[in-house]
Parts: structure tokens; C-alpha cells; sequence
């Protein structure tokens, strides 16, 4: 932008200064021609005075004009008679007709001009002759012409500073305008600016620091009331502790015990989350195989009780390591397995698998089940009468490492989601 401003005073001042310097260049060449048409005028006059003075004396007048140069023009005296003292000319070819008549006057030559001026004494009508070569005529022209182009270049390259320094007022705050926008898009919830420029960008800039602290302030909001929901889950939950404890002791006694622990360890990591302002643990390495060995045990009750078959398949030693916190990967992973349990009959069995390849982690939940009546997946919409968060956990997992969700067909015959997660 500040380029284009530039380039538009240059244009601007450029054809301002074409427009002025070219009458002004042809006034400053009529002027020195008339300043030299009206010396030689003056020369002739005074020359005429002379030679009627000297009554047609050609000594007399020759000592007064010389080798016929005056002032740098050539001068000649035609006595009446039809001598010539001074500078001689082709008589034949000019007319003196009128001069001799008693006329003053000019004419144009080849090479310059002539000014004429008649001389009357007791002889008669002498005419004295002025030539003003075109090299007098235009005498000092081209150094006012050299002076009227630096002048004007001057002027053109002042109109561009000044429009360079004036779009720098304009472009500077427009561009801290664009980072800060770009930041505040990245999540950098504290980014405000200086409003500065002209007026209307300085209100721009107003404008954004409260949009910013307005979108500060809902999150913020939005945050607290999900700590709030969530802490208040923890009543209800303690109660639940309370009756299951009543319960004589017994392998459902300890199943339902173990199924509140996670609930509430799931509510606790919700309200961590939500009081979170930033991803603080973004680049922590975590084990693909560990995590899923474990989410997969803890489903693997709950399967069992339903007749699902399962199979879980890791690469031994453990491994791939993904650029996930732990917490995020173990709520993606049991996204994609509750996803099965949600969607597929009792009895229907599935697998789960990772591995790693090209630096890339990929997660598989493979199920024999009826499989995806649509491939898309929109937070909020869910074709099963589910909330449709679930895979949407999933997949802003997968692309906060650069990776992706995928859903398809399984070989089981059934769906398949795959996680791709950036690796270390």
C-alpha cells in the first residue's frame, strides 16, 4: 500500500510539474528572444541617430560600428547612395524597400533575424541593419531549461518522500493492525494494540483492543461456567459413592466403584480443562501405546459385560510417542472406542490398533457393526442421537498435532476411524 502511494505522488507530481515546465520553458525562450530582438531594436535606433548625425559619412560612421559587430550582433549601414559599411550581407536578397520608404521593422532569416531602422539626412534614406543570429536569440535557454528539469525532479522526488512518509503513517498501523489480528486468531487472548494513524484507523484500533477484551471476557465466562456445571456434578457424584458403598460387597460392588472413579476423574480433568488459558503442555511426548493399552483395559469391563470381542494390538516396547498431552490423547481415545459402544448393538466387536509410519502415528478403531451413514463429522450433528462431540474431540486432537481423522469402511465390515498424530 505504501508502494502504491508512492507510485500515485510520483504520477501525480510528475504530470503536475510536465504541465508548468513546458509553458514555462517556452515562455523563458520567447522572452530571451524578445530581450534580444529589443537590444538590437534599441542598437538600430541609437546607430540610426548616429549615421543622421554624420550626414552619410561613411569615416564617421565606420568608427562608430567598426568591423560592423556590436553587442554580439552584425551591423551593417546601407548609405543611401547603396554602400554598405560594416558586416556585409546579400543585399540582393533582402528587400529594403520598405526601410528605405521610412519603415522600421523585422524579418526572419535562415539563420536568424534582421531588424531594420531608417536613417534620413541630406543624402537621403540610409538603412541600418541588425542581424540577430538564432544563437543570441536563444542565449541562456537551455541552462533555464536544465534548471526548470532539476527543479521539476526535484519537486517529484519531495512529493514522493512526503507521500512515502504520510503512507507510513497510514500503513504502519494497518499492519500492527493485521499482526494483532493474526495473534488474537492464534489465541493470544492478551493482544491489544496502540491505536495511532489517522482517525479513522485509530478508532479501528479502539475497536479491535475491545472486541479483544470482549472475547477475553466470554471465554473467560464461558470457562467458569463450565468449572461451575462440572464442580456441581461432584455433589451428585459423592452421593452416588455413598449408596454404592452400601452395597455388600462384590465384584459389581468393585466394578461400580471403579466406573465413579473414572466419572470423577473425567469431571476433575474437565474443570482442569476449562480453567486452562492456554495449551501450556503443547509439545509433551506421550506414549500411543501405553495410553491405549490402558484406555483399551478400562473398556475392555464394559465390553466383556456386552459380549463384544475385542482385540488390541500395540508395537511391543512401546511406542509411537505423540505430540499430545495425556490427558487430550486419553479423551480422544475413548471418543473414538465410546463411539463403537454409542452406535453398534450389543455383541458387536471391534479392534484397536496403532502404529507408526514416515514420522506419522496412526490410531485404528476398527468395528463389525453397520458403519457410517455419512463420512462427514460436524461438531454438534450427529446421525445416532448423540451429541456429535465425540469424533469432533477427536479429530481437534489429531490437528492440533498437523494430523487428521479419517472414517471409512473396515475390513471387520463395519466403520473405521483412523487418528493421524504428529510424532516426534
Amino acid at each position: 500500500m505504501r508502494r502504491r502511494l508512492s507510485l500515485v505522488a510520483l504520477a501525480v507530481a510528475g504530470l503536475i510539474v510536465i504541465a508548468f515546465s513546458i509553458p514555462l520553458g517556452i515562455l523563458v525562450a520567447e522572452l530571451a528572444r524578445d530581450r534580444a530582438l529589443a537590444g538590437a531594436e534599441r542598437d538600430a535606433q541609437l546607430l540610426a541617430v548616429v549615421t543622421t548625425s554624420a550626414r552619410g559619412d561613411p569615416a564617421r560612421i565606420n568608427d562608430v560600428i567598426g568591423s560592423g559587430d556590436l553587442n554580439g550582433n552584425k551591423v551593417t549601414v546601407v548609405l543611401a547612395d547603396g554602400r554598405l559599411i560594416g558586416a556585409p550581407f546579400d543585399i540582393d536578397g533582402e528587400d529594403l524597400s520598405e526601410v528605405q520608404a521610412g519603415a522600421t521593422g523585422r524579418r526572419d532569416l535562415p539563420d536568424g533575424e534582421a531588424v531594420y531602422a531608417p536613417a534620413l539626412d541630406e543624402t537621403g534614406i540610409s538603412v541600418i541593419r541588425v542581424f540577430v543570429s538564432d544563437e543570441t536569440l536563444g542565449r541562456g535557454v537551455d541552462r533555464a531549461w536544465a534548471l526548470l528539469g532539476i527543479l521539476g525532479v526535484a519537486l517529484v522526488l519531495i512529493a514522493v518522500v512526503i507521500a512515502s512518509r504520510m503512507g507510513r503513517t497510514i500503513v504502519t498501523p494497518v499492519e500492527e493492525l493485521s499482526d494483532a489480528a493474526e495473534r488474537l486468531g492464534a489465541g493470544d487472548l492478551t493482544t491489544r494494540v496502540d491505536p495511532a494513524g489517522p482517525p479513522e484507523i485509530r478508532e479501528v484500533g479502539a475497536e479491535f483492543n475491545r472486541l479483544a477484551q470482549q472475547v477475553t471476557e466470554l471465554l473467560q465466562r464461558e470457562r467458569e461456567t463450565a468449572a461451575d456445571l462440572s464442580h456441581r456434578l461432584r455433589t451428585p457424584l459423592a452421593a452416588l459413592g455413598l449408596d454404592i458403598e452400601r452395597f455388600t460387597k462384590g465384584p459389581d460392588r468393585e466394578v461400580l466403584l471403579d466406573d465413579l472413579s473414572e466419572l470423577q476423574r473425567s469431571v476433575d480433568f474437565v474443570i482442569r480443562e476449562v480453567r486452562r488459558p492456554e495449551r501450556s503442555e503443547t509439545g509433551t511426548l506421550t506414549d500411543l501405546g501405553a495410553v491405549l493399552r490402558e484406555r483399551a483395559a478400562f473398556w475392555e469391563a464394559l465390553a466383556e459385560e456386552q459380549g463384544r470381542a475385542t482385540t488390541v494390538e500395540t508395537p511391543p516396547g512401546g511406542g509411537p510417542l505423540v505430540t499430545v498431552p495425556r490427558g487430550d490423547l486419553e479423551a480422544a481415545i475413548d471418543a473414538v472406542i465410546g463411539n463403537v459402544f454409542a452406535h453398534t448393538p450389543e455383541g458387536t466387536g471391534y479392534a484397536v490398533s496403532c502404529a507408526e509410519n514416515a514420522g506419522v502415528a496412526r490410531l485404528l478403531v476398527d468395528d463389525a457393526g453397520g458403519g457410517f451413514a455419512e463420512v462427514d463429522v460436524e461438531r454438534g450433528r450427529s446421525g445416532g442421537g448423540s451429541t456429535g462431540l465425540g469424533l469432533d474431540i477427536a479429530r481437534r486432537t489429531a490437528e492440533a498435532t498437523g494430523g487428521s481423522l479419517i472414517v471409512g469402511a473396515s475390513p471387520l465390515g463395519g466403520a473405521q476411524v483412523t487418528l493421524e498424530l504428529g510424532g516426534s
